[in-house]
């Protein structure tokens, strides 16, 4: 699908390579539809809280879930031994064993929380910033600053979850 030499599948194996390194170009498709999925939410009329989390859950959870069977069908006894980090005493062991289960657990209910909450405020605070524009030509500065921030965190909110999804690859 890639293999063409032009700079687009250059930048995009780049991208792949350097930020993702994981599985399959499949992957990357599915989170770079996240990615966009984050960025489009940042104009003006485009977010629609539904559609958000519908697409979260279904991208994001069932991108964890399957990694969480694959890794168990796989190797089960390398999955659960991942749950007692290597070095750990003893005497302590259950309760690692206890603390990493219940992060386990949460963990995708982390990734859908954590952006749908997140880059919500983002775009009522963007609305009432824009609303504040009828009243002075001065808060077009601010609502510019504002949209600047909220693509980063747009940006930062998505190399989380992919870090978080990564990590589920090998704990």
């Amino acid at each position: 699908m890639f293999l063409m030499f032009s700079h687009y599948s250059s930048l995009v194996s780049l991208l792949y390579n350097r930020i993702l390194g994981l599985f399959s170009y499949y992957y990357l498709v599915v989170l770079g539809g996240v990615l966009i999925l984050f960025l489009g939410y940042r104009f003006p009329y485009s977010y629609s809280p539904f559609f958000f989390v519908v697409v979260l859950c279904c991208y994001v959870f069932f991108c964890f879930i399957s990694l969480f069977l694959t890794r168990l069908w796989t190797n089960p006894r390398e999955f659960f031994s991942s749950f007692v980090p290597v070095g750990t005493p003893l005497y302590i062991c259950p309760l690692v064993c206890c603390a990493e289960t219940i992060s386990y657990i949460i963990r995708p209910f982390v990734l859908i929380f954590r952006p749908f909450i997140n880059l919500s405020l983002g775009c009522f605070g963007a609305v009432a910033v824009g609303g504040f524009c009828f009243s002075s030509w001065g808060w077009f500065f601010v609502l510019c600053v504002v949209f600047f921030y909220e693509l980063f965190v747009a940006l930062v909110h998505w190399f989380i979850v992919t870090s978080i999804l990564s990590f589920s690859v090998d704990h």
